[in-house]
C-alpha cells in the first residue's frame, strides 16, 4: 500500500483522539441496570458505536423490549453520560506524540466524529482539542445527523480541509467509522482501543496503538 499521496488525517474523537469508551460503558450500565436488566456490551457495542443518542436508545428498546419510547431512553442517557464527562474524559495513549510527529509535517489534520456537539464542547474545553486541530472539528450535526456509517461527516471534513477524498486516512475505533471511511473513498486505519481485530477486519490496516501506526504509515510512505 503506498500512501505517499496522503494530504491529511481525520481522527474520530471516540476512542481514538478521547477516551471515553468506558465512560459509555458505565452509562449503558447505570441505565440498564436501574430497568434490572444487564448490558450486552458484545452485541450492543458495535451497532452503537458511530450512531445518535436517539438510535443508541433506539437500539436498546428493540432489543430489550423495552415499553418506554426511544426519546425517553435518549434523554436519560444523555444525563447520565455528560455527568460522566464531567469527571473523567482523558487522551488516549500514544495520542500526544503521535500528534507531535504529525505536526512536524505538511499533513493537515482535523476530528470527524458523531459526539453529540454539547458533549464534544465538555471534551474540546476540558482538553483544550482546539490547540491541535484549530477549528477543524466537525460534527454529523454539521451534515443533517448522517451517522456512521454514512460517509457524509468524512467527505464534510475532507472539503473544508480542502483534500480530495482520496488522499485522506482516516482513524476509527468501531465498525461503523471503517465503513463509513470506505463509502467516502479514504484509506481506513482501525485502531484496537474499543474493539478488538476481528471487529475492525474491514480496515486497510490495523494497529494496535499509535505508536504502531506511527511506525506503520512510515513504512508506507508517510513522512511522519
Amino acid at each position: 500500500m503506498d500512501l505517499s499521496n496522503i494530504k491529511a488525517i481525520i481522527f474520530d474523537a471516540e476512542g481514538v483522539v478521547v477516551d471515553t469508551e468506558i465512560l459509555w460503558d458505565k452509562s449503558q450500565d447505570v441505565l440498564l441496570g436501574r430497568r434490572g436488566l444487564e448490558y450486552d456490551r458484545d452485541y450492543l457495542k458495535p451497532r452503537m458505536a458511530g450512531q445518535t443518542l436517539l438510535q443508541g436508545a433506539q437500539l436498546m428498546v428493540d432489543y430489550y423490549h423495552l415499553e418506554e419510547q426511544p426519546s425517553v431512553i435518549e434523554q436519560e442517557r444523555k444525563e447520565l453520560i455528560h455527568r460522566l464527562f464531567e469527571k473523567e474524559i482523558y487522551f488516549i495513549d500514544g495520542f500526544h506524540r503521535f500528534m507531535d510527529h504529525l505536526n512536524a509535517t505538511p499533513l493537515k489534520k482535523g476530528i470527524a466524529t458523531a459526539m453529540n456537539k454539547s458533549l464534544m464542547a465538555k471534551v474540546e474545553k476540558k482538553l483544550c482539542l482546539r490547540r491541535y486541530f484549530g477549528e477543524h472539528i466537525y460534527h454529523i450535526e454539521d451534515v443533517g445527523n448522517k451517522s456512521k456509517p454514512e460517509p457524509d461527516v468524512f467527505l464534510y471534513a475532507a472539503d473544508k480541509l480542502g483534500v480530495v477524498p482520496e488522499d485522506c486516512i482516516v482513524i476509527e475505533d468501531a465498525p461503523h467509522g471503517i465503513e463509513a471511511a470506505h463509502r467516502a473513498g479514504m484509506v481506513s486505519a482501525g485502531l484496537v482501543t474499543t474493539f478488538d481485530r476481528n471487529h475492525l477486519k474491514e480496515a486497510d490496516f490495523i494497529a494496535d496503538d499509535f505508536k504502531t501506526l506511527l511506525l506503520f504509515l512510515r513504512q508506507e510512505g508517510i513522512n511522519l
